[in-house]
């Protein structure tokens, strides 16, 4: 198994084999958002799941789902600063990927208020996360997001990576004939592993 860097995947973009063309948040004027701006904008353009509607609006979906855990209450700046530069992230994604289908279904971007008594917890959440989900299930989970501003392209570009190999089988030219897929298991970066694991 091979583990590859975000270094690396920074590197690819810069030759020229990134899989989609890059969205940067300074074009987008993503980075003059705040964190209360980002999250309303999240929230406004992606599906607000709660606890009572996880089930029908993510483990029921026959296609795919990313669903972002954030705050509005956060009490420290540091989870502010987290919370907001992963909406940013998260905004490119759905920028990015907003013709993308799996199974012949849009694939769903979500959003999940951790804030107050939200039972994030008795879903396994208890901070900043994003999940994927493929046919009503968890197939991976990344935890946290970019320190700072200047991360998050690369962690956008990252999170790409991670969509177009595990969920639309697009792969970098010097993977083409390699059947895998990348995955966090919680924590940056990603590692690639057989498309066979999906299946256990």
């Amino acid at each position: 198994m091979i583990r590859k860097t975000l270094g690396k995947s920074i590197g690819a973009v810069v030759l020229g084999l990134s899989l989609a063309e890059d969205v940067q948040a300074q074009n987008t004027g993503y980075l003059d958002l705040s964190q209360a701006e980002s999250f309303r904008l999240v929230h406004e353009r992606a599906k607000s799941v709660s606890y009572d509607t996880w089930k029908p609006q993510v483990l029921d979906y026959d296609g795919a789902v990313l669903v972002l855990f954030n705050s509005n209450c956060n009490t420290t700046e540091n989870a502010d600063t987290i919370d907001r530069n992963l909406n940013l992230v998260y905004l490119q994604l759905m920028d990015k990927f907003v013709a993308a289908k799996v199974n012949d279904l849009p694939l769903k971007f979500a959003t999940f208020n951790v804030c107050g008594r939200s039972k994030a917890d008795l879903l396994g959440v208890n901070d900043s996360e994003t999940h994927m989900y493929l046919d009503g299930k968890e197939i991976d989970r990344v935890r946290g997001g970019p320190l700072t501003e200047k991360g998050i392209n690369s962690v956008s570009r990252s999170m790409s990576y991670w969509i177009d190999y595990t969920l639309l089988g697009k792969r970098l030219p010097e993977d083409k004939d390699r059947d895998i897929i990348l995955l966090y298991k919680g924590n940056f970066p990603w590692e690639e592993f057989p498309r066979s694991v999906l299946n256990q």
